[in-house]
């Protein structure tokens, strides 16, 4: 039993060092986002491309771009 508490106080203590980043949090270039757009979002990359017009010279964490793709997704069509 001391062996499996050892090996979790390891844990933590790494854990504790570096605080790692998720993938919500880290920052991707326009272009790889587009690119799995469908694992990431699952929407098409025509559906992509139409919900950020103009945003595609920056960088952007999962969170945001899904974030705005949602609320493209909820306009209602103009005739």
């Amino acid at each position: 039993m001391s062996k499996m508490r050892n090996m979790e106080e390891n844990v933590e203590e790494r854990s504790a060092e570096k605080p790692t980043k998720n993938s919500d949090e880290r920052r991707f270039p326009y272009e790889v986002l587009k690119q799995n757009c469908v694992k990431l979002f699952r929407v098409t990359s025509s559906t992509f491309i139409g919900a950020t017009i103009g945003k595609e010279n920056g960088a952007y964490s999962i969170a945001e771009m899904q974030l705005c793709i949602n609320e493209w997704l909820r306009k209602e069509v103009e005739e």
